[in-house]
């Protein structure tokens, strides 16, 4: 497949091939060069090495208001602020 670099060093992934790895607008890859190849792979953004540690534990103290703790695993960046969401409404 070709694509087309554009005046930002910006491409655009193919839809089968973001449909095939389940990519949405604002997931991280992280890219190498290896040899003469580009290489994207689809990485997970941990929290904790995107915000201050303070921020985050306010955060949860504000979204869990007294609620037991619990583990929850999201499909997706947007299953995890859509689930936040609504937490802050109630």
């Amino acid at each position: 497949m070709v694509v087309k670099i554009s005046s930002k060093h910006q491409v655009t992934i193919p839809k089968d091939i973001a449909d095939a790895f389940n990519l949405k607008k604002g997931d991280v890859l992280e890219v190498e060069k290896i040899g003469n190849r580009i290489i994207m792979i689809p990485k997970e953004v941990i929290l904790e090495d995107k915000y201050p540690m303070e921020d985050l534990e306010a955060a949860e103290k504000v979204l869990s208001k007294g609620l037991p703790k619990e583990e929850i695993v999201f499909k997706s960046g947007e299953a995890m602020v859509a689930h936040f969401k609504k937490r802050i409404k109630k």
